[in-house]
């Protein structure tokens, strides 16, 4: 059989140097871009699965679609590029993948959590443990003989705490430099954006704790589903071949906003959007959408293809317009729009060279929440009263 090179980066060997020494929990803190996600992946596969026996490796995360998008793409990836992959071996429903030395991966979301809490494994893995509730990471990692844990430091959580109770936790910290691979057009995106935005930097490039006061939104909660039944409206924002196509659908009621990620892709013409929209319920000539108004022509042929679709309203003021309508409801937000929730935790205002917040947003982490603000600005704007006429 062929050999193939499987090329791994800085996380990897941190990660590879400290199991080795014999520490028992690893904690990789780093910015966006740092390759620590996919070097863990390389080190729990190729390390601790396929070269040890009856090992049990579980590993974590906030919801099954962030698994789905995440790691276990990043596993099936890694087991084709190296011709190890066996369908037979791997039970997507149930989320177990069993290797010939006998060990096995498998992936549980918080909602099923349960069902991993009493039973003890080898080696716990927490895919950006910030998202999760300390109560539960801590059941898990008791029963766990090694535990390794990433998380982009956002805001601070629980981490000290842990750190407390456990003692010896190796913290590893990396960002977009340590990743020899990234994408040219990315590393561009966050030295920008780093220039711009010293909360960002803090962040994604010095690897300490965010501010909430550099975040546009503070607080949403996390659903199971949207609700049936309520009055909705897309919105829609177009991309191509670096920025996504992104549809968001959005609900009101009373003093709770509802959104749901529908669409999130690069590559996508017009025709294929218009192929793709009747797949998530939309019907034609009814369910109205609001989009991006800068693309009349897209508007146009989407249009002529039969569905309601108009521009978005846009002023001098429009940005933060729609992000104070957004922030007069509680936002709810379904557990499957997994890369809406990665924006809204990261979605900040510029800050100014004393590090203060100014009223202008960032360009950055909106490609689900620009269509948000299209629809919502329409969806709360007070609709004429009917005339009533007296004779």
């Amino acid at each position: 059989m062929e050999q193939v090179t499987v090329k791994y980066g800085f996380c990897f060997k941190n990660t590879n140097n400290a199991y080795k020494l014999g520490h028992k929990i690893i904690v990789h803190r780093g910015g966006t871009g740092s390759g620590k996600t996919f070097d863990i992946m390389i080190f729990l596969i190729f390390v601790i699965a396929m070269q040890e026996r009856n090992r049990i490796i579980t590993i974590v995360s906030e919801s099954n679609p962030h698994l789905d998008i995440g790691v276990k793409r990043i596993m099936k990836h890694l087991l084709l590029q190296t011709n190890t992959f066996n369908s037979d071996e791997y039970n997507e429903s149930k989320g177990i993948y069993k290797f010939k030395t006998g060990s096995i991966i498998e992936f549980f979301s918080a909602d099923r959590i349960d069902k991993a809490l009493g039973a003890r494994r080898y080696l716990l893995y927490g895919n950006e443990i910030n998202s999760l509730k300390f109560e539960v990471w801590d059941e898990l990692a008791r029963r766990s003989e090694y535990v390794i844990g990433d998380f982009n430091p956002t805001q601070q959580f629980w981490l000290e705490k842990f750190i407390e109770y456990y003692g010896d936790v190796q913290v590893v910290l990396s960002n977009y430099l340590n990743n020899p691979f990234l994408p040219d057009v990315e590393r561009e995106r966050i030295e920008r954006r780093a220039r711009l935005d010293s909360n960002f930097k803090r962040i994604h490039i010095d690897c300490e704790y965010g501010s909430y006061e550099g975040l546009v939104f503070n607080q949403f909660n996390i659903i199971d589903s949207f609700p049936e039944g309520i009055n909705q409206v897309y919105g829609l924002d177009f991309g191509y071949t670096n920025d996504p196509t992104a549809l968001v659908r959005t609900g009101i009621i009373n003093d709770n906003l509802y959104i749901d990620e529908c669409i999130y892709q690069t590559g996508l013409t017009n025709q294929d959007i218009c192929r793709i929209l009747p797949e998530h319920g939309i019907i034609r000539n009814y369910d109205e959408i609001i989009a991006d108004s800068a693309e009349p022509k897209s508007i146009e042929e989407i249009r002529r293809a039969g569905f309601n679709i108009k521009g978005a309203d846009k002023g001098a003021d429009s940005i933060r317009q729609g992000i104070d309508a957004m922030k007069r409801f509680n936002i709810n937000v379904t557990k499957r729009s997994v890369n809406l929730i990665r924006e809204l935790r990261n979605y900040s205002w510029v800050m100014d060279k004393e590090g203060n917040p100014t009223n202008k947003p960032t360009d950055a982490y909106n490609h689900c929440i620009d269509p948000s603000r299209y629809a919502i600005q329409k969806l709360s704007k007070p609709q004429p009263k009917e005339a009533k006429w007296n004779f």
